[in-house]
């Protein structure tokens, strides 16, 4: 028979038997210790993979969070926006249906070019808003007054 000599012949005086039960014992504990390895590396896979994937998934989430507000902010002033295009509509209509109206013509001709009908004098009083100095010299056209000249006051 032959000797077999472990790792640890060196510390320890003493051989190994070479037979049959002592070789099936070393391969059933070299086949432990590879099925523990095994083992460690299946619990390691299904610890970490798992994690990795809760990670990238909670990224995702996170990503379309973010996206998700920005887009609800872009609705909020979407909305905003339109509230103001409707009231500038609604106010537009309004002055289309005065322009229409051939006496609101009239009276705006008179205020903007200060023309008068027959027998009217207009007055321009100064400005109290200090609406002059944005406008230049020009008076302010709402403060024209007309007064009829067949009327005395007495």
């Amino acid at each position: 028979m032959t000797k077999r000599r472990s790792s640890n012949d060196r510390q320890q005086n003493y051989t190994k038997l070479d037979n049959d039960y002592v070789r099936n014992t070393d391969k059933a504990i070299n086949r432990k210790i590879e099925g523990r390895k095994r083992k460690m590396r299946r619990i390691a896979f299904f610890a970490i993979v798992p994690v990795v994937i809760i990670a990238v998934l909670g990224n995702i989430l996170l990503n379309q969070n973010e996206t998700l507000a920005a887009k609800e902010q872009e609705k909020v002033e979407a909305k905003e926006h339109l509230s103001d295009l409707k009231e500038e509509r609604e106010s537009l209509n309004l002055r289309i249906k005065q322009l229409e109206d051939p006496e609101y013509i009239a009276k705006l001709l008179r205020k903007e070019y200060f023309l008068s009908k027959e027998g009217e004098i207009n007055f321009i009083l100064p400005d109290e808003k200090g609406e002059k100095e944005k406008k230049g010299d020009i008076p302010d056209k709402k403060d024209a007054v007309s007064e009829k000249k067949g009327k005395k006051d007495d």
